[in-house]
């Protein structure tokens, strides 16, 4: 987010909630999320048809950001981690899809369908944003809290995909080991720890300038903001 969780039925996502007398979720309140082990690795393709994700619960409590009660569009987003890296996928679904094809113009995608996954490894000043459009459409940049924005970073060492599907779109990724520790992820093995941001754009043709923000977790902030460190969750690497 630029412009301005369902507790599994499995043991694949181990989410341990954190009980406290606020009346809405809040980062510190929410979740130490296990991210699951790949027994084999995935094709960066977009397609999300590997058995997988058939074994692995994905996260789909997703939220409409500052509109509590408002229903969200159907979204699933899946981590998963080997020796090799983190891979993540999303499933969304979409009717009304606002989209293009990839461009020079990487700012282009701020006013598309998106999905966003944030990193912010431990100890840093510095979280890292990948945002992909249905069409492949790729913004990157690092921030600063808050709102310090350096396009100047690039995801470039990931490999990304995005593939329309009868019902929206998907969006696949793989963030290699070396890329994660030149972010400041330090270690990575069982029990590496990090933050991480789930979020989704849903454009509407009829309102092009005020899309519905959907998160993971939400910080109950009168409007939409991706950029604190309320919507970012811990996740800890699972053996």
């Amino acid at each position: 987010m630029r412009n301005t969780t369902v507790i599994p039925r499995t043991s694949s996502f181990l989410i341990v909630i954190l009980l406290t007398g606020c009346a809405h979720v809040s980062r510190d309140a929410v979740m130490a999320l296990h991210i699951t082990r790949l027994s084999e690795p995935l094709h960066v393709d977009g397609r999300l048809d590997e058995p997988g994700y058939q074994r692995v619960t994905p996260v789909a409590d997703f939220k409409v950001a500052s509109q509590p009660g408002v229903e969200a569009q159907p979204t699933r987003a899946w981590l998963q981690w080997n020796e090799a890296g983190l891979w993540f996928a999303f499933a969304a679904q979409d009717a009304t899809i606002v989209s293009a094809p990839p461009t020079e113009d990487e700012h282009a995608v701020d006013s598309r369908d998106r999905v966003e996954i944030f990193l912010w490894p431990e100890n840093s000043r510095r979280y890292f944003c990948i945002e992909i459009a249905p069409d492949g459409a790729v913004h990157d940049y690092a921030a600063r809290i808050y709102r310090r924005f350096d396009d100047s970073w690039t995801s470039s060492d990931t490999r990304l995909a995005a593939q329309r599907t009868a019902d929206g779109y998907a969006v696949e990724g793989f963030v290699p080991v070396a890329a994660l520790r030149a972010m400041g992820v330090r270690g990575w093995k069982p029990g590496t720890g990090f933050q991480v941001g789930l979020y989704r754009a849903d454009f509407r043709s009829e309102t092009p300038e005020d899309p519905i923000w959907l998160t993971w977790v939400e910080p109950n902030l009168p409007k939409p903001d991706f950029h604190v460190r309320a919507t970012f969750a811990p996740v800890v690497l699972a053996p």
